[in-house]
């Protein structure tokens, strides 16, 4: 039981987060009596403290690898399959981005 709690938690940090502010927000506004930059302070703390459990899951999913690349002899293959399909994100970004430079540059003669 625990460990499906635990890993509801693991999958879910913005949940757990966002009750904890909405917590800290409630108690401010009945009891402490805050007043619109207290709001926004902890506000300010919700989207800082947001942006790091993101950037640590990003940093997770980059910096470790799985144990079937460790093991697996294909692993490099696998590497390079992603490294071919991360280039063939970025070629359609780049065309994209040529479009509406292109789009861009008709508007402003």
């Amino acid at each position: 039981m625990l460990a499906k709690i635990k890993k509801w938690v693991v999958d879910h940090p913005y949940f757990l987060t966002s009750a904890v502010f909405f917590v800290i927000l409630f108690v401010g506004w009945q009891i402490l009596y805050w007043r619109e930059e207290s709001f926004a302070f902890v506000l300010l703390l919700y989207f800082i403290v947001t942006l790091g459990i993101r950037l640590d899951d990003i940093s997770r999913k980059i910096g470790t690898p799985t144990a079937s690349t460790t093991h697996n002899p294909d692993g490099n293959a696998s590497l390079m399959h992603q490294l071919s399909d991360l280039k063939g994100a970025l070629l359609a970004i780049h065309a994209t981005l040529n479009q509406i430079l292109e789009k861009t540059e008709k508007k402003d003669p």
